[in-house]
């Protein structure tokens, strides 16, 4: 589902509590090997667009549940989530 639609009231409401998938392709992962990273959003912080890029991305407080449950503060750009849960 793309959530590129949404205002950042609903993409923030939207996700909250959620379970996603990222695909992580800015970023080399010290957890996975591949691309893919599963978090629980916990809650989201802030909606912004990236300077350069105008990517919409989200600052959030998640469960990083490729990483045993850790809490962790993430940026994900919002067209690499795909919501599962």
């Amino acid at each position: 589902m793309k959530l590129t639609h949404l205002n950042p009231i609903q993409l923030a409401s939207f996700l909250t509590n959620k379970t996603v998938r990222y695909k992580n392709t800015k970023n080399k992962s010290s957890v996975k090997e591949d691309l893919l990273r599963t978090f629980k959003i916990n809650s989201v912080e802030r909606v912004g667009n990236h300077a350069q890029t105008n990517e919409q991305f989200i600052t959030a407080d998640v469960s990083d549940v490729d990483d045993g449950g850790e809490k962790k503060f993430r940026n994900l750009y919002t067209d690499a989530i795909d919501v599962i849960v």
